[in-house]
């Protein structure tokens, strides 16, 4: 048999555990989504950046070294020089990054770098123009295109990387939101059967019960048993009560029996005594009449004590019955006092739901600003392609002044050109993949909202329970104290009988001495007439008492 408190326990400690569980999975979702986003931001952009500076370094060293043997300029020697230093800078820092792709292609890109001084610089410086332009077309051009080719193949894959990682972050988010909706509507399904459970298996058995107290405090006991197939407290209860219900009428019921038995004995008491009045004035001529009368007398009221001795037994029971319902109340309101300490644990235990779904609210909220620095890094790339873009522009228009001398330099404009749209889309596809991610963010974020909702409703629910509870108490304490009124009036009755059993032992008494003295009648006629208004007096006294009686029996309705 299980227990209300252990039902009630169960089904919340459930709702309870979903709660946790959701917030601990958004949590750990969160946490996975920020440590990717971060990587992204901090290693996978910062890589392809260096990627495509590396690029554009080639592209900028073999069109100054062109520049350099096709004009001779020293300026163009001059920008080569702070290149190389730029080529040291972005080479230290993807170094730094301890990845073996590009350790090796920083090594071949330092020989590539050699081989300028070695074939094209030191032969024009010696004089050797031919050589040096020969040796800029056979090796180091080719060279350059294939260090190029090496470092768009790693970009690319760095890019396939991003977009993995940025899939893997909506994958988390789409999981996220999925968990949310299963466990709220768990949640809800089982708020719903604990509502329902509530108020059909125990708000209505309660129901039933105030409204039997009620009707017996009004006096009806005729009402048939209340029906429960229930073998919990409730059960426990409707049965106390159909057992006090039946025990009230059957005892109504006999005390009527016997109030009636009453009046009928003093109406008949009554009558003998006016007939020994009236005897008493012609005691010489019925002498034996009066004898039998008063030896019937005696009888009657020997009978009549003994009835008032088994009412007043049966007074005494029901006065005990009373107290062991009183007691019993006393243990119901024991049990809705644990109810109400219940509650209360699981108010707290819902505020503490509470708290951390905000904070899983907060650590979303924070998701979505990263995202947003993001975009800004974003467009700031973005700015960067579209300068590089219209620079390769200007260069292929100065290119084509050159002429047949700018061939070379249109070559490499060209490809500025197709590393700066390529950087634009990559731009783009990332601005996509970010914009996905807030969306997602912001879906969470609603999610947790409902989640948040739901646990208020929760809460809210339970101290509606915690109400009824404390309702419950307060009418187990009315008839506690209706009962406790109940017995102080059964003793009250059982004072009476006693009274009532005294004065007809001192009705038997006086029959008693009447008889006795039937000898001596004419000495004592007027002793026995006295004895008779006393008898007459105590029979209408006895006829108060039992329509007092009725009157009280009659409250209750027994048919």
């Amino acid at each position: 048999m299980k227990s209300i408190r252990t039902r009630l326990f169960v089904s919340f400690f459930a709702i309870i555990i979903l709660c946790i569980g959701l917030a601990a999975y958004n949590y750990f979702s969160v946490s996975t989504m920020n440590q990717k986003t971060d990587d992204m931001v901090s290693e996978e952009l910062t890589v392809l950046l260096e990627y495509d500076s590396l690029k554009y370094n080639i592209a900028q060293s073999i069109a100054l070294a062109r520049g350099y043997v096709l004009y001779g300029e020293s300026s163009y020697r001059d920008d080569y020089d702070i290149y190389s230093v730029e080529f040291d800078l972005t080479d230290r820092k993807l170094g730094s990054m301890k990845i073996k792709e590009v350790e090796k292609i920083l090594r071949e890109t330092k020989k590539w770098r050699d081989l300028i001084n070695e074939k094209v610089f030191i032969p024009y410086d010696s004089g050797d123009k031919e050589l040096a332009k020969h040796n800029l077309q056979t090796y180091v051009q080719p060279g350059a295109r294939g260090l190029m080719d090496q470092v768009e193949q790693l970009s690319k894959e760095r890019e396939r990387q991003i977009v993995s990682t940025g899939n893997d972050v909506v994958s988390y988010g789409e999981s996220t939101n999925i968990a949310g909706l299963v466990v709220a509507a768990i949640a809800i399904i089982l708020g719903t059967i604990i509502s329902i459970y509530t108020s059909v298996v125990i708000a209505r058995p309660v129901k039933n019960v105030a409204n039997r107290m009620k009707a017996i405090s009004n006096g009806e006991l005729h009402a048939e048993p209340i029906k429960t197939k229930l073998k919990d407290e409730i059960g426990q209860l409707v049965t106390a009560v159909n057992d006090m219900n039946e025990n009230l009428r059957g005892m109504v019921k006999q005390m009527s029996v016997v109030s009636d038995h009453v009046t009928g004995q003093s109406e008949e008491l009554t009558q003998y005594a006016d007939e020994v009045m009236a005897g008493s004035q012609q005691i010489a001529v019925t002498m034996e009449e009066l004898s039998r009368g008063a030896e019937d007398q005696a009888s009657s009221s020997t009978l009549l004590i003994e009835k008032m001795s088994n009412f007043s037994q049966e007074i005494m029971q029901v006065a005990v019955n009373g107290e062991d319902i009183k007691e019993q109340s006393q243990g119901m309101l024991t049990l809705t006092n644990d109810g109400s300490a219940f509650m209360e644990t699981s108010i707290q235990q819902m505020n503490s739901i509470h708290e951390k779904m905000k904070q899983s609210h907060a650590m979303v909220v924070g998701l979505d600003n990263k995202t947003n620095e993001i975009t800004k890094l974003v467009n700031v790339i973005q700015e960067i392609a579209g300068q590089t873009n219209l620079l390769a522009l200007n260069a292929a228009i100065e290119a084509a002044r050159a002429g047949e001398h700018g061939k070379g330099f249109a070559v490499v404009a060209d490809e500025v050109r197709k590393l700066a749209e390529q950087v634009g889309k990559s731009v783009a596809e990332i601005t996509v993949i970010v914009k996905d991610i807030q969306t997602e963010s912001k879906q969470v974020v609603q999610s947790l909202d409902d989640g948040y909702q739901s646990v208020e409703e929760g809460t809210s629910q339970i101290q509606t329970t915690g109400e009824t509870f404390n309702d419950l108490k307060r009418k187990i304490d009315d008839i506690s104290t209706q009962f406790e009124s109940m017995s102080s009036s059964l003793y009250g009755i059982l004072d009476d009988t006693r009274e009532i059993s005294g004065a007809i032992e001192g009705i038997a008494a006086v029959a008693e001495e009447s008889a006795a003295g039937v000898e001596q009648v004419s000495a004592t006629a007027q002793q026995s007439s006295s004895s008779m208004e006393e008898v007459s007096k105590s029979a209408k006294q006895l006829e108060e008492n039992a329509g007092e009686l009725n009157m009280l029996i009659q409250k209750f309705n027994v048919k």
